[in-house]
């Protein structure tokens, strides 16, 4: 059977407004890289920097604990599961019991949505065999049944499906921030994000550390990051031993198909396996995608970072070079689009959203402090719907995270250099 196979492509309805999109910065221009890859670039824009929106500043608030971060050595992608379903099962638990899971949970077993995540199943299991072995595992040890455990890991593209009675609006989820320093990458490097969902996600989260015995069963020997419950490391933040960091934002193409990869597994291939940008890139952007994706990459090892934008067989590759210096990244298409040129995403669905608009207001980041100050401003950090925010110093490899509070106004939960994470 040819990969990837004729799939259904399903209309999403629109949510109004009126604003139209905006590009990538600046002037376009096209490389080629030795992999055969269009990289899309641009000259940086002048900006005129203007006082930025105060930032929040109840200082006072209590802090919020800790999550738990899950240590699993595994002998086999099954055990990995058992253990993560064992050891997260309460909040597993948790967040299966909210509104909004409840509400996907409903739509597969619809007409519709049950005959969508059986297709995503079986597209998934047979181009990631060892993953829905983990998924096994998962319910086993958790307890949820099969269905549920797949939905949790399954629900960019369960959600896309679902269109406007989806769990929760488009907008609401991520923002990321890069900056080079003046004297480019030598001098130093960085890169930030607010990692948003709802609410009803706070209390839930938490991180999880994997070593493999048998690197051969899964493809790779060790990976950790950010967890959303029962769901797969790669989905939110991750890294890998050999310096390999990335980030997603969710995206709202137009139409999905109800069926093909989804994002959480082709993008736990790529970043837990690869050891420099181009092998990521490579691996998130082969064909059959079932949704979309924006993935936000560091290269600690070969001081770089690139954005790849990815919906069904398209993608494109911005990198951020030293020339660029600077960039955002926030749910929307800058720089793929249709074969001709039109949005894939309805540029009208942003027209509440003013993370874009207040980030070019304010001066452009170059350093570590400036990637807080953007991700920390009140237009941008979100208290109803920020969980956490993670910033990567990529000269030193510190990685600090804090949990549902502004970066810049309070101390995080977590610092960990990832180039000695694993050791």
């Amino acid at each position: 059977m040819p990969w990837p196979p004729a799939l259904p492509t399903l209309k999403e309805p629109l949510l109004g407004s009126e604003k139209p999109g905006r590009g990538a910065p600046g002037r376009a221009c096209k490389l080629s890289l030795t992999l055969g890859l269009t990289l899309c670039c641009a000259w940086p824009s002048l900006r005129v920097a203007h006082p930025a929106t105060p930032l929040h500043e109840d200082l006072d608030a209590p802090q919020p604990a800790a999550p738990p971060l899950f240590h699993i050595d595994a002998s086999s992608p099954f055990d990995a599961g058992l253990q993560h379903g064992r050891l997260a099962r309460s909040r597993i638990a948790g967040w299966f019991g909210t509104a909004e899971m409840r509400k996907v949970f409903a739509f597969t077993q619809s007409a519709n949505g049950s005959a969508a995540l059986a297709r995503l199943r079986e597209d998934n299991a047979r181009e990631f065999p060892a993953y829905a072995e983990e998924l096994d595992g998962i319910a086993e040890g958790s307890g949820f049944s099969s269905d549920w455990i797949w939905s949790a890991n399954l629900l960019n593209e369960l959600g896309s499906l679902m269109g406007a009675q989806g769990f929760q609006a488009p907008p609401e989820h991520c923002s990321d921030v890069y900056a080079v320093a003046p004297r480019g990458f030598a001098q130093g490097f960085s890169h930030g994000h607010n990692d948003d969902w709802s609410a009803a996600a706070k209390p839930f989260w938490y991180l999880t550390s994997y070593t493999y015995r048998n690197a051969s069963a899964v493809g790779f020997r060790a990976c950790a990051g950010v967890t959303y419950p029962a769901t797969l490391v790669g989905w939110a933040p991750t890294w890998n031993p050999s310096g390999m960091y990335a980030t997603q934002n969710s995206m709202v193409p137009r139409a999905s198909r109800a069926g093909g990869l989804a994002c959480a597994f082709v993008q736990r291939r790529a970043v837990c396996a690869s050891s420099s940008l181009e092998e990521m890139v490579r691996a998130l952007t082969v064909p059959g995608w079932s949704d979309g994706a924006s993935m936000n990459i560091v290269d600690l090892r070969g001081r770089r970072m690139a954005n790849v934008e990815l919906w069904e067989d398209s993608s494109s590759v911005f990198e951020i070079t030293d020339a660029i210096g600077n960039y955002t990244h926030f749910n929307e298409y800058k720089h793929l689009t249709l074969e001709g040129g039109g949005s894939i995403d309805d540029p009208r669905v942003f027209a509440r959203d003013p993370r874009q608009d207040q980030a070019d207001t304010m001066a452009p980041p170059r350093s570590v402090a400036d990637v807080k100050a953007v991700l920390s401003d009140s237009k941008i950090f979100r208290p109803d719907a920020t969980l956490m925010t993670l910033v990567l110093d990529g000269s030193t490899g510190q990685l600090d995270v804090w949990s549902a509070t502004p970066s810049s106004l309070s101390s995080p939960v977590f610092s960990w250099n990832l180039l000695t994470f694993f050791d």
